[in-house]
Parts: structure tokens; C-alpha cells; sequence
């Protein structure tokens, strides 16, 4: 699954799961944000993945270890819509989830306090979740093979492909 259909997953997830907040992708220019819902906000963005190694010699497929951050910035810091108690609900509506195709469910890797700026709070949870990576096939102009002879101390074998797709085998 793409990158983006992950954070898309993830927005989705949170929207339905806390409707009281502004649940949006990460600010292009950070610096410029501004806070405009009157409880707070939910910024979704990509941290960052892992690739685990590939052993396979006919394609490469590795576990892809994704990480997104959830921002939470809101007004207060105590109380029922306090960033602690956002933090809280952030993380209960993702932690299980399993965004489509991904292989594994979220889980949470870790919290922390960010900033607080003329009285709004920032956090950011970081989880993750796999999914596989796997190499696009190539289209090859390698003969196929068509014809193999195997040979034995008693005896010799050839087995070929026709072009009509039948095989025949005759023994030596």
C-alpha cells in the first residue's frame, strides 16, 4: 500500500474516532499553522520506515516497519479535552487498527511533549504498522527454457518444450 493511503487510512480512523477534533495531514509550512478549531486538532504525518532485510535471490520482499505521527495540539492540558486526555483517545482509536493491505496492527512506539506556545499544548504519538514491499516484476528478454537434458550414469534424458506447449521426454 502507498505511503499516502496509509496517512489517508490513519486520518479516517481518527475522524471517526474523535469527532471533536480537526483531524488533518501535517501543515506543509509548520511554522505558519495556526490552530483554528475551538477544542484542538489531530496532525497526521509520516515519520519514517524500516526495511527489514531481503534472503530471497529470485525478488526482493522485505517488511516494511512504517512510522506515523500523530500531533495533538489543543488549548488546554487538564481536563476532559486537556492534550493528556486527547493523547489518550489518540492513541485508543489507533492502537489495533489495521490500515488495508498492511500486515500487522498498529501499535504505539512513543509519546512526548513537544511544546506549549501561548496556551496551546502540543504532544506527538508516534505508531507503527507493516506492511511488505515487494519488487515491481521485470519484464524479461531472456530466452525461456525450453529444452533440458539431465544425464545419469545409466542412462540420458531430454526433455523439451514444443511450441505447442505439450512436453515430450525421451530417454537415451
Amino acid at each position: 500500500m502507498s505511503t499516502l493511503l496509509i496517512i489517508k487510512s490513519v486520518i479516517d480512523r481518527l475522524k471517526v474516532k474523535c469527532p471533536k477534533l480537526e483531524v488533518v495531514d501535517f501543515p506543509e509550512r509548520p511554522a505558519d499553522y495556526r490552530l483554528n478549531h475551538p477544542k484542538g486538532a489531530l496532525l497526521v504525518s509520516f515519520a519514517g520506515s524500516r526495511f527489514t532485510s531481503s534472503s530471497a535471490t529470485h525478488a526482493i520482499i522485505q517488511e516494511r516497519n512504517i512510522t506515523i505521527s500523530v500531533t495533538v495540539v489543543v488549548r488546554q492540558l487538564n481536563g476532559h479535552d486537556g492534550a493528556i486526555a486527547v493523547l489518550d483517545g489518540a492513541r485508543q482509536a489507533l492502537i489495533g487498527f489495521k490500515p488495508e493491505s498492511c500486515v500487522k496492527k498498529i501499535s504505539a512506539v512513543s509519546e512526548k511533549f513537544i511544546a506549549e506556545t501561548a496556551g496551546i499544548w502540543q504532544y506527538a504519538l508516534d505508531v507503527q504498522t507493516t506492511d511488505m514491499q515487494i519488487q515491481d516484476d521485470e519484464v524479461t528478454s531472456d530466452p525461456f527454457l525450453t529444452h533440458i537434458t539431465s544425464n545419469s550414469e545409466f542412462s540420458q534424458v531430454d526433455i523439451r518444450k514444443q511450441a505447442d506447449g505439450s512436453i515430450s521426454t525421451q530417454e537415451n
